[in-house]
């Protein structure tokens, strides 16, 4: 699995848990409507410190020679920060205050990645490894305040990696002058 699939596994599987959008944060673009989350990735690659699981198969080419498959794996973590935005608004003929409603959205996120989706996240070979505790991320803008709470996960993926070599067939290792 590489770092993108797990990226947009998690991302995905999230928006679809909450019923929001989930948006790569610090882009070029109008912020969306609130509620919403954004996402930053902090980690992509952090390796457990192992050289990885090798295994090594020979294969016969078309041409009848042999080649040598060699292939690593290993279970590197990446880490993800998630932030709920809201602001203080009326939504039709009800006020909705953005601190208690990204608090919310905030605690239904963890709840799905440490419950129902942390299943679901490991049938598709995604580990919630960590959930860190939730952090006030609030801002100012202009004359109001973004109401926003966040907090890290840390995933463990499966990551392979291939390589080919050609196995030497026939090696003239000394010679004879004539």
């Amino acid at each position: 699995m590489t770092f993108l699939e797990v990226r947009n596994t998690l991302v995905s599987s999230l928006a679809a848990a909450l019923g929001l959008p989930v948006l790569l944060s610090d882009q070029v673009q109008p912020e969306a409507e609130v509620p919403f989350i954004v996402y930053s990735v902090t980690a992509p690659y952090a390796s457990t410190g192992e050289l990885g699981d090798h295994t090594q198969t020979v294969i016969e080419n078309e041409d009848g020679t042999e080649a040598l498959i060699d292939n690593r794996r290993e279970q590197p973590s990446a880490t993800f920060s998630f932030t709920a935005c809201s602001e203080n608004r009326w939504d039709g003929e009800e006020y909705v205050y953005g601190d208690d409603e990204a608090q919310s959205i905030t605690e239904k996120a963890i709840g799905y990645l440490l419950q129902g989706g942390y299943n679901d996240l490991s049938n598709k070979g995604i580990v919630v490894a960590e959930v860190t505790n939730v952090g006030n991320r609030t801002t100012l803008v202009i004359d109001e305040a973004a109401r926003r709470y966040g907090f890290d996960v840390r995933v463990r993926y499966t990551k392979d990696d291939q390589r080919r070599d050609d196995i030497l067939q026939n090696v003239v290792t000394k010679q004879e002058k004539e």
